[in-house]
């Protein structure tokens, strides 16, 4: 069911009607829950940083961010694209189709778990660090939850019940920021954000069996939906493979030279950066996304104008906020962590840089993909990785740790060139948009330095 539709329980008074229906479904369009949801979901990680950061020493964010690294290796590895295959496909309802793709998820699970378990000692005396050996083969426990979770999450996103996936979410989010909290308190150590995870997979998954109709599955290998999903996946597999080495090889190269507290604040600024970047995902994946591929199974004719249409006064918004958090790192820094963390703020600027370039890269790529080009994925990850490879190695030799990571913070830009070549030759590119977003960020980035310089003597 669209989650657009009027619910019977809501209220009914006689005056305000019209007013209670325009109040709701503007509260029901997917942008505003998507924005909404996003800003929630900030304020539930700042609130989870002030805390956590209070608990615990800064070598415990080095170490989650070694196995996270981990974990997002060997799962990027593998990836097969479900989101995107069971949200295209014409016969994604079908109950074979969606069995199929649940066990062929399940078994990736379970063998991801087994991965890190066999990986975990050589991996932990790879990065020098031996200890960490315990915690990242009891991390691929995460994966055999996932595996577990039903397919009505994929499902209700091609049915666009962004309020519903969103609410989700955000419950899991509150309970795993609870158990950590509760854990840090009792244990002190890199154990309490594992918990934390277990509690808001295993939430997730009771969640897609209970809040969502025939979410039941069952095992089953249909042929043609595996021939299906592997002439799908295999640009997606391909592309995650490349993005894998280029989202990575710097925290991996990083944790090997940085002692764990250093690596720590690298690591909080890049949370801190991706903040904006789950409005520029989920906006893209759950707006942008379904949009384009029923306006493409429709045979629209006029993509480009709903193409920047529907993105502009989101984008716009996007990239002055998150040019402001480049101008104002030093002062969020300041507010949120104690002074142990500032070093953190000079890594969040850098990092940000990507984080503004997300929204028109990430709503090209869709766009491409639903008029079926899924070969762009696979090219822009190649451009990053052509990049990170020559930046990378420069700045490196050029200003050490800093180089590298300006490279990082750089990497959107010519993969999002690239993009808009590709949506030149699709008729579907408008440049004056895409300039008229990057003013909004340079005006957001010069409001934030304002802002800065005004306010940051009031926390001295």
């Amino acid at each position: 069911m669209n989650e657009h539709a009027a619910s019977p329980g809501w209220p009914s008074f006689a005056a305000p009607r019209g007013l209670w229906s325009r109040l709701r479904e503007l509260a029901a369009r997917d942008t505003n829950v998507v924005i909404v949801s996003v800003i929630l979901n900030n304020l539930l990680r700042a609130v989870s940083g002030m805390v956590l950061t209070r608990l615990l020493v800064p070598e415990v964010f080095g170490i989650s961010g070694v196995i996270a690294s981990v974990q997002f290796t060997v799962a990027l590895a593998t990836d097969l694209g479900f989101q995107a295959f069971v949200v295209r496909q014409e016969n994604g309802e079908d109950k074979r189709f969606l069995d199929t793709v649940w066990t062929v998820s399940l078994i990736r699970s379970l063998l991801l778990a087994l991965t890190l378990v066999v990986l975990a000692l050589p991996l932990s005396h790879a990065f020098g660090k031996p200890d960490l050996a315990p915690l990242i083969a009891a991390s691929g426990l995460t994966f055999v939850i996932e595996g577990l979770t039903s397919t009505s999450l994929l499902t209700a996103l091609r049915h666009r019940q962004i309020l519903r996936l969103s609410a989700l979410e955000l419950a899991a989010m509150v309970a795993q920021i609870a158990a950590s909290a509760a854990l840090a308190w009792a244990w002190g150590s890199y154990w309490a954000i594992l918990g934390g995870l277990f509690v808001s997979g295993l939430l997730k998954v009771l969640f897609s069996y209970t809040l969502f109709a025939d979410s039941r599955r069952r095992l089953r290998l249909d042929p043609q939906t595996l021939k299906a999903l592997w002439a799908f996946s295999r640009y997606v597999t391909g592309s995650s493979i490349i993005f894998l080495l280029i989202s990575q090889c710097d925290k991996f190269v990083l944790a090997k030279l940085m002692p764990l507290d250093r690596f720590g604040f690298y690591i909080l600024a890049g949370n801190l950066a991706s903040a904006p970047l789950g409005f520029a995902a989920n906006y893209a994946s759950r707006v942008l996304y379904p949009t384009y591929a029923q306006l493409w199974r429709d045979g629209a004719q006029d993509l480009r104008r709903q193409f920047y249409e529907k993105r502009r006064l989101p984008a716009l918004l996007y990239g002055f906020a998150t040019g402001g958090i480049i101008g104002s790192a030093p002062l969020i820094v300041g507010v949120l962590y104690d002074d142990r963390y500032a070093d953190a703020a000079g890594y969040l600027q850098i990092l940000c840089l990507s984080s503004l370039l997300a929204l028109p890269s990430n709503a090209a790529n869709e766009a491409l993909t639903a008029t079926g080009r899924i070969r762009a994925t696979l090219e822009a990850s190649v451009v990053k990785l052509v990049w990170l490879s020559g930046a990378g190695f420069a700045g490196y030799l050029l200003w050490g740790q800093l180089g590298l990571v300006l490279a990082v913070g750089l990497m959107e830009a010519p993969a999002l060139v690239m993009k808009w070549v590709r949506l030149r030759f699709a008729g579907l590119l408008d440049m004056r948009e895409e300039l008229l977003f990057l003013a909004a960020g340079l005006a957001g980035t010069g409001c934030g330095f304002i802002g800065t310089r005004v306010l940051a003597p009031f926390l001295t």
